[in-house]
This record gives C-alpha cells, structure tokens and sequence, in this order.
C-alpha cells in the first residue's frame, strides 16, 4: 500500500466529510458539526499519543504536546464545558485567554521539540516565498482589527477585558501560524537529506494552519466582524464549519498515516523483494 497515495485518497473522503455541512439543513449541521468539530480533535489527539509512542527524546515530546494542543482544542469546540467555565462570572474572558495562552504554548513546546531535530537551519528560496506570504497575511489578520479597536478605546471609551483578549489572541494566532511555516520547511528539508517522508506532518501543520486562519479569512473575505461571524456563522452549516471540520480531518488523517507510514512501506519492500524472488526462481 503506497502510503502517499493513501493520504491523498484519505484527504479527499475528508473533503466529502466536511461538504456534508454545506447541504444539511441548518439545524441538522449545527448538530454535525458540533460533534464532528470536537470529534475530529479528539481522535487527533489519540493518534497524536500513539505516533510519539513509535518515536523517542524530542520527536516523542512532540507528538505528546500536540496531542495535548488538540485535546485542548477539543475542549473549546464542547459548548457545555465552555458553560461550566461560566461559573467564573466575570472571570469568564480572563479563563478563556488563559486556557487559548495554555493552548498555544503547547503548540509552541510541540515546535520548539521538532526544531531540535533538525540539523539545517537554512530556508531555500521557495521556503523564504511561503514565510514572506505567510507573514503578509500574519499581519492583515492583526492590522485589520485594529481600527475597530482603537474606536472603541478612543471614540467609545470602551475596552472590556473581552475586547483585548479577543486582539491578544488575534495576535497569538497571527504569531503561530508564521512561526509554523519555517518548522514544516526544516523538518521536511531535514527529511529529505535523510531520506524519510515529510508529506504526513506537512498535512498535519497545513490542518493546523488553516484551523488558525479560517476565521479570519472568512471575516476579511467578507467584511463580517469576527464576533458576528461567531454568533450567526459558525455551526450553522457555513463554509467556515466545513473549512473547519476539513482542518481538524486534515490533522487527525495525517497522523493516522505518518503512524501507519513505516508499516506500510514496509510492506512494500516485502512485496518487491517477493517479486524478485518470484522472478529470479
């Protein structure tokens, strides 16, 4: 079994997946997604537990934060734990930032593990391309809220803690997203000097990627802003919940592969040393 092409073939049954939202109707995909979004999360970050179990030292730590990343995710697609977090009362935005703070860094642990990994350290010219776009729309996603928020600050007088934490994590999302992009780009370089495939822990960082950025793209390509898009958007059968639940499969299917990867390319070796066998006698 070729495991790229299985990745691919996997990644569009995962198209079809997500697509599903886009012809449901609307109270039907709310129901979908709302257990497809933290589903996909959860069964990524089993498959997360079970990738590091093949690996060891930093490789192994990885795939242990990004499990841990997941699962976190996981939590904040789980409406009645976001309820029980109400109990805070005012509290409540001061929780929410701390646990996306507490989310982030193990994203940020997960990639700092990966970059001790690899030895080269030099981004090729096609590298650099994809940092420099990805760090334009990095920087449209934190500018394009700013007018909004100094209004409110200077015009309004108003800046709940709300208010700048949804900017705070705005920012943070901007910052790991671009911070991504060089990891992927060592640790495929790295691979290929070595040898080793590269394109299942692309996929996962890519679903990674666009669950970061969905949101924001929807809310520029639209004009909508971001607290709108969420209360008249999101679980309601839209693009952005198939771009979603598309981001979360992307993950979980490229770590079911990258786990499967070894075995069956094994196989392979199997079966053409099988044929040589079968030729020679």
């Amino acid at each position: 079994m070729n495991p790229r092409l299985v990745l691919k073939v996997m990644i569009l049954f995962m198209v079809l997946f997500a697509l599903i939202c886009l012809i449901l109707p609307v109270t039907i995909a709310s129901g979908y997604t709302k257990v497809m979004h933290p589903l996909a999360l959860l069964i990524g970050a089993v498959l997360s537990q079970r990738v590091a179990s093949i690996y060891q030292s930093e490789l192994r730590k990885a795939f242990i934060f990004l499990s841990l990343f997941l699962f976190l995710m996981m939590l904040a697609h789980i409406d009645p734990f976001m309820a029980l977090l109400g109990i805070f009362g005012d509290l409540f935005p001061l929780v929410v930032l701390i646990m996306q703070w507490l989310t982030y860094a193990m994203l940020v642990l997960c990639s700092l593990s990966v970059l001790k990994v690899t030895e080269l350290r030099e981004i090729s010219k096609t590298g650099g391309i994809a940092i420099a776009v990805v760090s334009v729309i990095g920087i449209l996603i934190v500018t394009y809220h700013i007018p909004s928020l100094l209004q409110q600050i200077f015009v309004f007088h108003y800046a709940a803690v709300y208010t700048l934490s949804l900017l705070l994590i705005r920012i943070a999302d901007a910052a790991i997203v671009i911070m991504l992009v060089p990891v992927v780009i060592l640790y495929a370089q790295q691979m290929k000097v070595e040898g080793r495939e590269s394109i299942t822990f692309t996929a996962i960082i890519g679903g990674i990627i666009l669950s970061l950025t969905a949101a924001y793209v929807y809310e520029i390509g639209l004009g909508m802003p971001l607290q709108l898009v969420k209360q008249e958007v999101y679980h309601t059968g839209s693009i952005l919940d198939a771009l979603y639940l598309f981001s979360y499969l992307i993950i979980a299917t490229g770590l079911y592969v990258h786990r499967r990867y070894d075995e069956w390319g094994f196989a392979l070796i199997e079966q053409a040393l099988g044929r040589v066998n079968e030729h020679e006698s």
